[in-house]
């Protein structure tokens, strides 16, 4: 349709471009029998043709209309003028006739329109001698004649290129309209098979993480029981299993999560030493059960209180850290933190994973980060692993702002760096290690250790304190220490085995008081004294000091949040707590970790029962609400309960094994006060509900006062 409205309006404009009328004298057949008669019967002085056409500046002359030839005298601008000089020449011509049309005007509007018109005129007409208006055709005249003709064809050359051009453009344009379409109806199932993919992964990680709960929370409950030591060795293999197919199941969502664009990055403050402890506790173990030294290099310009996502980094460097020592048989893994203070306000803090393992070959450094692929196939067989977790470390620092680096040599070791940005105080971050008195300063202390890297970290963390220390490697040296220098503090590895004079020695000076004695590494090895947990960080230091000065108690220090806060649940003794769940394995774990709180606890198998029972039972204070139940679930028991503003104290937390930051989303905004992920975390799970319990308290005295 585009096309034919382009076609018509093109001849429309040729149209109105044709405004001129001429007189054809003959028509002949052929240009030969045109010519001849034109150069013997026409082209005479004097005949009167000649006269009228000399003073009216007309052409007279044989040229192509369609397919005959003809003598034509044109051009004439209206009908009138060219009927007068028919009229004249009827006697001698009587088959002339006026003629209007298109295609004949097409060569006449390449002569009234050609620049060197005037040429053409002196060419046709002689200047003193009176001659026809056209001469008889001789070669030079023919040459003349021939230009028309070559214009013609080009002007109808370029119309026709246009036309053609016109013609492409339409179907480029309808192919690529057709190509849109398809790329749309192809996005369109894209999404949809993405939208089914998450619904999926979102399904499969509910029914996934519901036998990962019971197993590990079962587990947990009997590793807190009486059992021999054959029992807890086997309890605890089931565990570390645990938390390996709970990782494997955590990387493969993370990776989905990630390729959907679902991860957010958090700006929330943290402490960083406490994420160092959290990644200890996890990590620390392995590297022990390998004989590996797992060492925190932390510089005191690295600051503790921070404001980033705390959970990502910890993921980050846990995926790391367990990469180096999967990969590590013997030697050394660091995590190195060092830091750049870019204004007040921001820090740049530079991380390296440090191992001496067995390295990357450099034609397999391309494929690292490449999603289920290991950097070698051998690798696999032996190490095991979906290759994911470092595609998901680099997405993750990418997504907060960094990028990943590795430097690796075969059978020597590799390094993993990368830098972040993060909110920090620099002015509170100068003063944030205080020892209660100077008395705690300034002591000399030795440290016995075979590791030179791990002596020279604490030693660095000890000189923040100002001491004087000194390293040792071996007990023979330990002894002339200590009997040429005076020792306030002695830091010995566990790992060192002590005999003979230095023995001696040391035993009498740890019984007079006259020395401390700190032992590094596992608690179930230390020998007596006071313990320094590795690896070390300033905060642990800073911990020791004041435990082996006696301004800490050590039991309280070893005991974590979660033990803590079990202890606190103990003042909400004779509470109700509801727990609308439909798996009895999860109503026996909650109950068990409940135990000895006498904290009451009650159950509804879904949402329509949990209703009921809290219409019935004034003292329900906290309500544990598993999401997915049936009959009713728990968003919309949710709903029903916030309806009723006399329930407005109770506090209610999700349980959930859906992990979604849009599943979260929904649950903040569905009137719950917090969630729970399954697998429960014990601490993360006494921690909870003691604030939900702490909160409902809150609210029922301010509704009674």
């Amino acid at each position: 349709m585009r096309l034919t409205v382009i076609f018509f309006t093109l001849l429309t404009t040729l149209f109105a471009l044709s405004d001129n009328y001429k007189i054809v004298i003959e028509t002949h057949k052929t240009k030969s029998k045109a010519q001849y008669v034109y150069e013997h019967e026409i082209a005479n002085p004097d005949m009167p043709l000649f006269t009228y056409t000399k003073e009216k500046n007309l052409i007279v002359h044989v040229r192509k209309s369609g397919k005959t030839q003809i003598i034509a005298i044109e051009p004439f601008s209206n009908h009138n003028d060219a009927q007068i000089i028919l009229d004249n020449i009827a006697p001698f011509y009587p088959n002339a006739f006026i003629s209007r049309g298109v295609a004949d005007d097409i060569e006449l509007l390449l002569i009234k329109h050609r620049k060197d018109f005037s040429a053409i005129n002196q060419q046709l007409t002689v200047s003193k001698a009176p001659q026809p208006i056209f001469t008889p055709p001789k070669k030079t005249t023919v040459s003349q004649t021939s230009r028309p003709r070559y214009e013609k064809w080009l002007i109808l050359s370029i119309l026709a290129a246009f036309i053609g051009y016109l013609v492409w453009r339409e179907r480029v344009l309808k192919a690529l309209k057709n190509r849109n379409q398809l790329l749309s109806r192809e996005k369109e199932e894209i999404q949809n098979v993405m939208q089914a993919k998450n619904e999926f992964i979102a399904m499969m990680n509910h029914d996934i993480r519901a036998p990962i709960n019971a197993i590990m929370g079962i587990n947990h409950l009997l590793l807190e029981s009486d059992l021999t030591l054959r029992q807890r060795s086997q309890l605890t293999k089931i565990k570390d299993a645990s938390t390996i197919l709970l990782t494997l199941v955590n990387d493969i969502l993370d990776h989905s999560k990630i390729e959907a664009g679902k991860i957010i990055i958090e700006k929330i403050p943290f402490n960083l030493n406490t994420v160092l402890d959290n990644i200890s506790n996890i990590i620390s173990q392995k590297a022990n059960e390998k004989n590996l030294a797992l060492i925190f290099d932390i510089d005191k310009s690295v600051p503790n209180k921070l404001i980033g996502d705390p959970l990502r980094l910890f993921q980050i460097m846990v995926n790391l850290l367990n990469n180096a020592i999967k990969f590590t048989d013997t030697g050394n893994v660091i995590l190195r933190l060092r830091a750049e203070q870019i204004t007040s306000l921001d820090v740049k803090i530079h991380f390296a994973i440090i191992d001496t393992g067995i390295g990357i070959k450099p034609e397999s450094l391309k494929q690292l980060f490449t999603p289920y692929v290991q950097a070698d196939a051998t690798i696999t067989r032996k190490y095991g692993g979906t290759g994911l977790g470092l595609i998901i470390c680099k997405n993750l620092i990418s997504l907060m702002g960094g990028s990943i680096h590795v430097e690796s040599t075969p059978n020597q070791g590799s390094t993993f760096s990368f830098e972040l940005h993060f909110y920090s105080d620099s002015a509170y971050e100068k003063r944030r290690y205080r020892l209660p008195t100077t008395d705690l300063m300034s002591k000399n202390g030795l440290i016995l250790e075979t590791n030179l890297i791990s002596a020279e970290v604490l030693k660095r963390g000890l000189e923040y304190f100002h001491y004087e220390v000194k390293i040792v490697t071996n007990p023979a040296d330990a002894l002339a220490v200590l009997k040429n220098h005076f020792l306030d503090i002695l830091f010995i590895d566990t790992n060192m085995i002590l005999s003979g004079e230095f023995k001696k020695e040391l035993q009498n000076r740890v019984k007079n008081e006259d020395l401390k004695l700190v032992w590094m590494g596992d608690d179930f090895k230390r020998r007596g004294g006071i313990i320094l947990a590795k690896p070390y960080n300033q905060l642990r230091i800073f911990n020791t000091i004041l435990l082996a000065y006696g301004h800490l108690d050590q039991e309280k220090q070893v005991q974590n949040n979660g033990q803590k806060f079990k202890e606190k649940l103990k003042q909400f003794s004779g509470e109700t707590l509801l727990l609308a769940e439909d798996n009895e394995i999860n109503c026996s774990i909650v109950k068990g970790l409940l135990a000895g709180t006498n904290i009451t606890v009650i159950t509804a198998s879904n949402g329509k029962e949990a209703i009921e029972m809290v219409e019935q039972n004034s003292t329900i204070k906290v309500i544990l609400m598993d999401i997915q139940m049936p009959i009713m679930d728990g968003f919309e028991a949710t709903k029903w309960i916030r309806q009723d503003p006399k329930k407005d104290f109770i506090s209610i937390i999700a349980v959930t094994g859906n992990t979604f930051e849009k599943d979260i989303h929904k649950i903040s905004h569905s009137g719950m006060d917090g969630h729970i992920g399954k697998p429960l975390d014990v601490n993360t799970f006494y921690t909870t509900l003691y604030y939900a319990f702490e909160e409902s308290r809150n609210k029922s005295k301010k509704r009674a006062d």
